[in-house]
């Protein structure tokens, strides 16, 4: 059940972060940030509960994972700061999707592995 909650998140978290960072809309910005903001605290929650459900077997996996994921908050924190303020950076949005692909595919050696 931890597993399936972890996948939906992630994939909520792809699909509004793109959406919300390729937005015209200030509005739609800000709301694409609340639920990549509510979709990451779920899954950086579910993180740390499997971190400790795992400790002996998965422990080097899941803390890299874990790391990975704070680190890809931030930037996609700083992505979505830089997208209300100014036009924002494509570079950053590539950044941002290319992190939540990689997440992505962690998460399913993670799960699978």
């Amino acid at each position: 059940m931890l597993n399936l909650l972890i996948l939906f998140a992630i994939i909520i978290l792809l699909i509004s972060s793109t959406t919300g960072l390729h937005a015209k809309m200030e509005k739609h910005v800000n709301d694409c940030l609340i639920i990549t903001r509510c979709f990451f605290f779920i899954l950086l929650t579910c993180q740390i509960i499997q971190l400790f459900l795992t400790w002996k077997t998965q422990l080097l996996v899941n803390l890299i994972w874990l790391i990975f994921s704070i680190v890809l908050f931030a930037f996609t924190a700083n992505a979505f700061r830089e997208k209300l303020v100014t036009f924002g950076n494509p570079h950053h949005s590539r950044l941002v999707l290319g992190g939540m692909i990689i997440n992505l595919c962690l998460s399913l050696i993670v799960i699978f592995f």
